[in-house]
């Protein structure tokens, strides 16, 4: 398999995958209780942000979006973080993405 994550150094990949278990965590407790919605979206989207930035040096808040938009389409991303955190965990990571780049 070659993928962009063979390309990382041992550092930055597990940098990588504690982002995302960050997220994935953060995404399981409002699927859960979404009354938490609010007060995890910060720490959401940067971990989000956080993650796209590791494996996209390129990152802008514009691709940002493009990939927001992109997870709503694609059902892989849908299954990526239903699968993970929970029924409902993508459309709420993509509610809280478009809100912090519309600000």
């Amino acid at each position: 398999m070659n993928s962009k994550a063979d390309n990382f150094s041992e550092e930055k990949f597990n940098q990588m995958k504690a982002t995302e278990a960050d997220l994935v965590r953060e995404l399981q407790k409002v699927v859960k209780d979404p009354s938490k919605e609010t007060e995890l979206s910060d720490t959401i989207f940067q971990n989000h942000q956080k993650w796209l930035k590791i494996i996209m040096p390129n990152y802008t808040p514009e691709i940002h979006l493009g990939i927001a938009n992109g997870y709503e389409t694609d059902e892989r991303y849908q299954s990526y973080y239903d699968d993970k955190a929970g029924k409902g965990a993508t459309k709420i990571l993509i509610k809280i993405v478009k809100a912090h780049l519309a600000k």
